[in-house]
């Protein structure tokens, strides 16, 4: 019996080992929605898509990216008006 457990874990290992190196082969990993149904046989509904999708991340990036920026060079002067950091002008 426990022979027989080995062989079947050992078994599904191999499995999973190949069909890890079948996908990093490739060097692509696609979701795969395997269950189509549930369990009293009716279609699962349709997975969500995410529209727009690149648009979204642009205009939640730019904004902070900007007003970053904003905050820093606002700062670096503060910084030089209150002589706090004043950068070395050296004339080599």
């Amino acid at each position: 019996m426990a022979a027989m457990n080995s062989r079947l874990l050992a078994s599904q290992a191999h499995k999973l080992i190949l069909d890890a190196n079948r996908l990093c082969q490739h060097n692509v990993i696609n979701p795969v929605r395997t269950m189509v149904k549930n369990e009293s046989g009716a279609l699962l509904p349709r997975p969500t898509q995410v529209r727009f999708g690149l648009i979204k991340v642009a205009l939640t990036i730019t904004p902070f990216l900007l007003g970053g920026a904003t905050l820093s060079r606002e700062f670096a002067a503060w910084l030089e008006e209150h002589e706090l950091f004043v950068p070395d002008d050296d004339d080599d």
